[in-house]
């Protein structure tokens, strides 16, 4: 189960290095910044949702550890 919890926990770091890089450079790169819907965007939306969802897995693993 630590082993478990380690993997998460390195995952959710790894996640969160991505989203303070990652979040900018897609932002400012953007090839069309008037549509909302492009796909920098729904890249960032992707990211935020994985870092989301690897916090919610680490509380929980974290509470059985």
């Amino acid at each position: 189960m630590q082993a478990i919890s380690f993997i998460l926990a390195n995952a959710l770091l790894f996640a969160s290095l991505i989203l303070v890089v990652g979040v900018p450079v897609l932002y400012m790169t953007q090839a069309d910044p008037s549509n909302p819907r492009n796909g920098e965007i729904r890249k960032i939306e992707i990211i935020g949702g994985v870092w989301f969802h690897l916090v919610l897995a680490n509380g929980a693993i974290a509470g059985l550890v």
